[in-house]
């Protein structure tokens, strides 16, 4: 007969305080079952509570509107914290993130002509076809107003390039069903990227949230660009353009 796997169980510090109050009552002989069923009754209290408090912080962390995620500062922490247990130490440390700043084009005109429950759908649809078109491990999210962000872990500019081709493909096509009518609109968008070294053991949170800033400005100024050529576009940022960008922002927020 085959032998069952035992699987170990780590338990948690409730549970551990829950074990030692029932050992204290063994020793001094005053274990009884009502003693056993509140404590019982405690450590259930505990973990509805606990998958509560989890349920809530997700909604919490969600866009109602696009079931996107809400923007936070530390997104970036996170993906470097958990990179970090895979490439500290290893021969390969440098760790490519691209970010991803998309916005849609002239959006204020079409609420105005077709009004705000046909931009909410517009709105709808886009963070769709940017989700289904996003891997798991990719962080979308909505930055505000018409704008998403998608931070990409582990993909090159090149990789983020394959990843907007196919997403303005299916934009392109893209139809929206309003009131009998087909909808379009266009996205524009703008990419940036860094490679993160892991060559220190402590991960200092302010200077990733920095990282991050600087990501957001980039892709900020090549979405600035995308839009001056003439919008329905992407543009990948570049150090060589920092006078161009000021310029080209003075010009479009006219």
């Amino acid at each position: 007969m085959a032998k069952k796997e035992i699987k170990e169980i780590e338990l948690n510090e409730f549970q551990l305080r829950n074990i030692d109050i029932l050992t204290h009552l063994y020793v001094h002989n005053a274990v009884d079952d009502e003693v056993v069923e509140k404590l019982r009754k405690s450590e259930l209290d505990y973990f509805t509570l606990l998958n509560k408090y989890k349920l809530l912080e997700q909604k919490v962390n969600i866009d109602e509107k696009t079931n996107l995620l809400k923007f936070k500062k530390d997104y970036l922490t996170e993906i470097i914290k958990t990179a970090s247990r895979i490439y500290f130490g290893s021969e390969t440390q440098s760790f490519t993130i691209s970010f991803v700043r998309f916005d849609i084009d002239d959006f204020s005109v079409f609420n105005n002509k077709y009004g705000h429950d046909a931009g909410d759908e517009v709105l709808v649809k886009i963070a769709s076809i940017i989700r289904d078109r996003s891997r798991p491990t990719d962080y979308v999210i909505r930055f505000g107003g018409e704008e998403f962000d998608v931070i990409l872990p582990s993909t090159t500019i090149d990789g983020a390039i394959k990843y907007l081709d196919s997403i303005f493909e299916i934009i392109n096509d893209a139809r929206i069903p309003y009131n009998g009518q087909e909808l379009k609109v266009t996205v524009s968008a703008g990419v940036s990227s860094i490679h993160y070294t892991f060559n220190e053991k402590r991960i200092v949170e302010e200077t990733i949230e920095e990282l991050f800033k600087r990501l957001q400005s980039e892709a900020d100024n090549a979405l600035y660009e995308a839009k001056y050529m003439g919008k329905n576009r992407y543009c990948v940022y570049s150090e060589d353009k920092k006078t161009e960008y000021i310029k080209i922002r003075k010009i479009y927020t006219k």
